[in-house]
This record gives C-alpha cells, structure tokens and sequence, in this order.
C-alpha cells in the first residue's frame, strides 16, 4: 500500500495515496475520507472547549480525528484509538510518530462496542468518545454511553440520512423507533430522531443526555451530547421528547406536545414525524468557546458550523422555506430581507435555520408566515440579506 503525506489542520497524516487521488475513496485495505475534515475540524473545536483530559477515537481507522486531537488540542493527556484492522492502526502510529504524540496516543485492535464495554468501570471511563461507523451508529449507543464519563462528551456520526430524512420510513422506523419526514426541514427531524434514540438507549440504562451541538454537512448528520448518569437525570431526558405533525399540502406544522392528523388550516391529512428531540439542541457558551477555538486554530469552516448554531435555542423543531411558501400561495417569489423585516416588526424571533440549505426558523406560526410572505412578495423582489450581526445567520459554506 502506497503512503503520503496528508496536511488536515496543524497535523500531517499518513493516508493511502488511493484516498487522495480516487473519488470515492477505496475502503480497502484501509480507508481515509478526505472529504470529511470539517468533521473532524468540528471535533477538534469542541473538544478543546469541554476541557476533556481523555478521548476516545472508537472508530479511528488511520487515526485522521484521534492523532489530530493529540496534535491540535493542549490538555488531552491521552487519545485511544480503536480499530479492528491493524493495519490502519500501524498508519496511525506512524502519523502519530511524524506528529511526535505518539505518547499520548494508546491503540487497541479490537471491535469497537467491545472496547468500550470494557472502560464501564469507574475511572475507565473517557471524557470524550467518538464514533463515526458506516451508516448508522445505533448499533453502539449504549457501548458508547457506558464508557463516556459522568459529564463527558459523546459524539455521534450518521451517515445513513435516507433513512433519516425520509426516504426509507421503515428502516427508520426499525433501526432508530422513529417517523421521519422527506421534506424541506428533513434534517432537522433526522438530527432530533437520532438524539431521540441516544435518549432512550440511555433512559434504558438510567443515563440521561443534555444535547451540545449537531450539524447537518454534505452526506451526514452529527451530535454532540453530554452524558450524564442516574435515573432522575434519564427521566427529565425522556421530557424532552415530542412528536410533530405537518400538512403536505399547505405547509403548516404542528407540534411538538399536540400534533394533529387534520390541518388545523386546510383540514387535510397531515404526516406525522417522531418521536423526536424538542428540546434545545444547543449549549450557547459550549458552542461559542469551540468557535473561538476554530477561529484560532484557523478552522473557519468549523467555525461557521459552529456560529451558526448561535441562537437557535428557543425556535420551534422546524423551519420554512420561503420559495416553498411562495409556491403553496402562488406569489412570486419574496424577499428574505423583507419577510424576516415583517415577522420582526409583529414582534416573532427568527433566524435562518442552521439545518438545512435554505429556510428560516421562527415563532410564527405558518399563517403568520404567509401573510409576511405575500406582503414581501406584493412590493417586488429585492437583493438577499449581507450576513451581518442583526440579520439571519448563514451555513451554507459548510453544507454541499
């Protein structure tokens, strides 16, 4: 297998040469996905603000994330790199070595759940762990779960998003106890189920989880939580569970404590979603000291990821799309500016949602949208919002 030299962030990691020329990458005989650096520069902020001494890389093929937060973070004092193929973890000695961390790096050539079963015991446990499978994580909540540390950190990857946002109900269904929604704030519902089911995996242990950040970026879906053990701490986590209901047909949502399976405006049937997280996705003072982080590590794109969830605290589990809306009232198309100008003035929050690719989130209700809409829509169309600090915030650098 031909080696180089691959620069990500302040570290130089020994990857597969096929992993930088060919698209897709091979997976085999190991595999390294370029493409997914923001990730890993996302983690690198993140763990640098909880102030974790610990992390575990559970999944850590060529050890791209773990060397990278031995390398990039000042106070871990120990990474664990898990793999089951030795030979992705003999490259990640070796980056390790090029880095010269390697004493802070451990590794075990073992099966991931396997792993982190066994550092169920008291002080065996990480501050933080990582696991980013192939698809779906469900299958290592609770391994992950057992072996994260009374306040620390657990960071999940999907990659299955079909089945997350909607285009394989049954899967869904199965593999994560939820109903998804293939529509335009499909990735939001698909980042609440997958914290849903880390809640209830843990409710089944008497562990509760408080969410810490999640982003939606290109083929996947990411959350951060903080675990936190004990069954009244389990309990208030299963509060924050809910269930929507939106209307195909004129767009109005509702939810998340009383959904219907008639529009309460047109009357018609609705699609039903959940369960799902309702609750707040975002810890502000975590979020803000991992872009400080980003920004000083020179991780723009992380930092774009992470500034946007600013303020997304406090909205409804859902955002409207205003050409959607646009298109169901059969207007022209409005402008942005003008909409949130008119929903601020009736004294509504609103934001662009840091979830999808366009959309807004707000506290109006779907009519209230829409007579902003066709009021923006009936004065003519004007130039987009500059991103500024009192206008909408933007992620769409982050998201391909």
């Amino acid at each position: 297998m031909e080696t180089v030299k691959h620069a990500e962030g302040r570290t130089l990691l020994l990857v597969p040469k096929a992993s930088v020329t060919m698209v897709p990458p091979p997976t085999s005989p190991v595999f390294f996905n370029p493409a997914a650096s923001l990730n890993r520069d996302v983690t690198v902020a993140m763990t640098a603000a909880s102030g974790g001494k610990t992390l575990c890389d559970s999944m850590a093929g060529v050890g791209a994330r773990g060397v990278r937060v031995a390398n990039e973070v000042e106070g871990i004092s120990e990474v664990t790199m898990v793999d089951f193929n030795a030979e992705a973890l003999r490259l990640a000695r070796r980056s390790a070595s090029l880095n010269r961390v390697n004493d802070r790096c451990t590794y075990a050539n073992a099966e991931t759940s396997s792993h982190l079963y066994s550092r169920y015991g008291r002080g065996q446990r990480y501050d933080c762990v990582d696991v980013d499978p192939f698809g779906s994580p469900v299958r290592q909540m609770q391994a992950a779960l057992s072996a994260t540390a009374d306040g620390g950190i657990l960071s999940l990857t999907a990659t299955d998003t079909a089945v997350l946002c909607g285009v394989h109900q049954a899967t869904c269904a199965r593999r994560y106890g939820s109903t998804p929604l293939n529509n335009h704030f499909h990735h939001e519902t698909g980042i609440r189920i997958l914290l849903a089911a880390l809640a209830r995996n843990g409710a089944a242990m008497d562990i509760g989880i408080e969410p810490l950040a999640a982003h939606s970026t290109r083929h996947y879906l990411r959350i951060y939580a903080r675990v936190r053990p004990g069954a009244s701490r389990a309990e208030a986590t299963l509060r924050g569970l809910g269930r929507l209901s939106w209307c195909p047909h004129c767009g109005d949502v509702q939810g998340p404590r009383s959904p219907t399976s008639a529009c309460r405006v047109c009357g018609r049937k609705t699609k039903p979603a959940g369960q799902l997280w309702v609750g707040d996705v975002v810890e502000e003072s975590l979020v803000t000291a991992a872009k400080k982080e980003a920004l000083a590590r020179g991780l723009t794109q992380a930092a774009d990821v992470l500034g946007s969830l600013e303020g997304v605290n406090g909205f409804p589990p859902w955002s409207f799309d205003i050409d959607r809306v646009c298109s169901e009232l059969r207007v022209p198309t409005a402008s942005e500016l003008a909409v949130y100008r008119s929903l601020t003035r009736a004294g509504h929050r609103v934001m662009r949602t840091p979830f999808e690719k366009t959309g807004m989130k707000t506290d109006a209700t779907y009519a209230e949208v829409a007579k902003a809409v066709g009021a923006a829509s009936s004065k003519g169309a004007s130039p987009r919002p500059r991103a500024r600090a009192s206008a909408p915030r933007s992620s769409s650098r982050a998201r391909s």
